[in-house]
Formats: C-alpha cells, structure tokens, sequence
C-alpha cells in the first residue's frame, strides 16, 4: 500500500504590474505544480494571461483562470454591492477570455479559483457560492473549483458533481470555523518566514492549523497557496518544498 504523502504548491499570477514583479512570478513558476492567473476583474489582461499560459505550459505547472469581483481598482478585495446579473456576467467574461486565449496557446486549464473577497465570500455566501458554480456550469462545466474546505461553495460543487480542490494558505491566519481572517485585522498575513514554513508543515503533515485564541482546528488540503505577490514568495516556496521532502512529503500537482 502506497501511504505516501502528496501536495500540490501553487501561486496566483498573472497580477504583475512592473518588470520586477514580471520576473518574480517567472521564477516563482519554477517552483510550484499549479497556479491561478488573473483574468482581467482584479488585474490582468490579454497580453498578461498569454504570457503566463505559456511559463505555465513550458515548465508543466497546472494552472486555471483567477476570476474575481470586478474590481481593479480595489485590487478585488473590497466586498461589492452588484446586482446578480452584473456578477455572473462579469464571471463568464473573465472565465471565457481565459479559456479563449488558453486555446490559441493549444493548452487546457485544469481548474477555476475564485480571487479576493469573491472567494471568502464563497465560503459562507450561499447565493454568491451558486452565482459563482452557475458561470463555471456556463463556461468549463467539466473544469475543477480551487476553493477553502468545509466551505459553502465546496459543498454545493461536491453535491452538483463539480472536482473539488481542497486549499489551504501558508501566509494566512484562520478564523476558528476554518475561514481566513480578513485583511484588513492586523496580522491577518503571516509576515514571518518560519511561521509560514511551520504552518504549511502543520496543514501538511499533521491537517490542522492553529486558529484564533490558538485553537487547533482540522484542515484538509490538496493544495497549499503562496501569494505571488509576497517580498518574499521565492524563499517562501523554496523553504516549503524542503521542509515537505524533509517530512517525506512528495510536491505534486493534484490529481486531474
């Protein structure tokens, strides 16, 4: 019996606006399985999509498109009062661009991340989670959802037939029902190299994270997440990979 371990490592990219942080997610590709590309609501573009489909593609790294609440200005993490129809249509715009470029590119996304306040609101919005299941269905029904376990819009995929991968964030702080802190509470992003390292080992080795008031809660994960846009997101991802071989934990992309 094959006992194992596997974990996939992935970034969003695609959210570069200088040569600087062009060349940081470049060298962060070298060091991940899969990742997620802004498709134009929080950032991105056409030229920016095509360019990293093609890193993604040459160094065998999974990747999807990245939609988020329309918002470039708010970089999609401000919550946005929109009507239902705005939204969905605002998905299917980003989500179908995304696929149109990946065929000129002769490359398939294996996978949809909702981004930024979208995707925390996906964990508890019930209505928002289907808004957002109703433009995959639109668009790539056969495509899998990157989303947070035990979350709102993990159950409805799981019950309408949609692959679920289950993710988990190395430089995020919990709340105590498994939800990430928000960013705006002070230290909601782990600044620190060792704790984002101890607490990848902790998802990885031991599914579970210690939450807020230090409670220890149970957290399943195919996938653990490094921001791109971190000062320190190489070295992030180089520590992690090591210290997943250290436990005999093999870097894998998720199973597709």
């Amino acid at each position: 019996m094959n006992n194992i371990k596997t974990m996939d490592l992935n970034a969003d990219l695609g959210e570069y606006s200088s040569r600087d942080e062009l060349n940081n997610e470049i060298s962060l590709i070298h060091h991940i399985t899969s990742a997620s590309i802004a498709c134009g609501g929080h950032a991105g573009d056409q030229e920016s999509i095509g360019n990293m489909i093609e890193h993604c593609t040459r160094h065998n790294v999974l990747f999807g498109p990245h939609p988020s609440y329309p918002d470039k200005k708010g970089f999609g993490r401000k919550r946005l009062s929109i009507s239902d129809e705005t939204l969905i249509e605002s998905i299917i715009d980003q989500v179908s661009l995304f696929f149109e470029i990946a065929k000129t590119h002769q490359a398939e996304p294996t996978h949809v991340k909702f981004h930024g306040q979208l995707y925390n609101d996906c964990f508890s919005d019930e209505k928002i989670s289907q808004l957002c299941l109703s433009a995959m269905q639109a668009v790539c029904p056969n495509t899998a959802l990157m989303c947070q376990p035990y979350s709102v819009i993990s159950d409805l995929a799981q019950r309408s037939g949609i692959k679920v991968i289950n993710e988990a964030f190395v430089d995020r702080k919990y709340q105590s029902n498994g939800a990430l802190t928000e960013r705006i509470i002070a230290d909601a992003v782990i600044s620190s190299l060792d704790e984002r390292t101890e607490q990848a080992a902790l998802i990885a080795c031991e599914e579970k994270v210690i939450a807020e008031n230090a409670r220890e809660i149970e957290i399943k994960a195919d996938t653990l997440c490094i921001h791109s846009d971190h000062s320190e997101s190489i070295e992030t991802a180089i520590a992690i990979k090591e210290m997943l071989e250290k436990h005999q934990c093999q870097i894998k992309s998720y199973d597709i």
